[in-house]
């Protein structure tokens, strides 16, 4: 029971980042620097050594299902991409000994970037698709990755506080 509670209070904290998103994406419009505010959780119970790898998917899959249907995305877009992404840290997390801020930042960058050009590569070929020069699709990537990138430590913390099963590794 209290694994569930924690991966219900992560999906809520990732429905009320997604809010404050949208929020701060349409009063201050930091378009290219947008954070991906959803995915250090993600990643967070991935690297965790106490969450089961069945229950961070499930809750990767309601982060990114909460993604799509908040956003207008086609349903199953972020959901994919979220789940992939769990899982891929995951494989990453068990692989890579070493963990902390640092480990935190890079991780999150390279994921983002590599998840985000995914969805955008599949959003290209739904209907009504992505119409930008790759220059500026690389921009926004990169971007995007570079603001994730600076809130993961925070966000990692976040889960940790909230989830006592995701404690960090020793390093």
């Amino acid at each position: 029971m209290q694994r569930v509670r924690g991966s219900l209070i992560i999906v809520l904290v990732a429905f009320a980042m997604l809010l404050l998103q949208s929020v701060f994406s349409t009063v201050l419009a930091p378009h290219p620097f947008a954070p991906y505010l959803g995915l250090p959780l993600v990643y967070a119970l991935a690297t965790a050594p106490g969450v089961r790898p069945l229950r961070g998917a499930l809750t990767a899959f309601a982060i990114g299902y909460s993604y799509d249907l908040f956003t207008g995305n086609p349903l199953g877009l972020h959901t994919f991409v979220f789940v992939l992404g769990y899982f891929a840290s995951w494989l990453i997390g068990y692989l890579l000994p070493f963990r902390g801020i640092v480990f935190e930042m890079i991780f999150s960058f390279v994921l983002t970037l590599l998840l985000g050009g995914l969805l955008e590569l599949i959003r290209g070929f739904t209907p009504g698709g992505i119409a930008r020069s790759a220059a500026t699709l690389s921009v926004t990537l990169f971007a995007s990755a570079f603001a994730t990138a600076l809130l993961a430590p925070i966000l990692f913390a976040l889960v940790r506080s909230v989830d006592p099963e995701s404690e960090r590794t020793p390093t």
